[in-house]
């Protein structure tokens, strides 16, 4: 069972994945729509294989910080619920 901070840990991780994921939609945004025809809409081409896999990693990468929310609230729950416990005291870093 993670610890609240490692669970916390997690989700900064997945945050920034996130954010550098999030990178490459700004590029899309910059460009015109001939410009984004161009370079993504060709048959069978690499740019629609990559734009896919942008938004599949995105797409992923959202799930897992969704998963590590929700099981940071439950912990913080059986925390608050049991009281102060020994178990959640961790002195290991990033135990993923």
């Amino acid at each position: 069972m993670d610890t609240l901070g490692s669970l916390i840990d997690k989700l900064i991780t997945i945050d920034m994945k996130m954010w550098y994921a999030q990178e490459e939609f700004y590029k899309i945004r910059k460009l015109t729509y001939n410009e984004f025809l161009e370079k993504y809409q060709m048959d069978d081409s690499d740019g629609i294989k990559d734009l896919y896999n942008l938004f599949q990693k995105a797409i992923d990468l959202n799930l897992q910080r969704n998963r590590l929310i929700d099981e940071i609230d439950t912990l913080l729950v059986e925390m608050l619920k049991d009281g102060p416990d020994d178990r959640f005291i961790q002195s290991k870093h990033k135990t993923y």
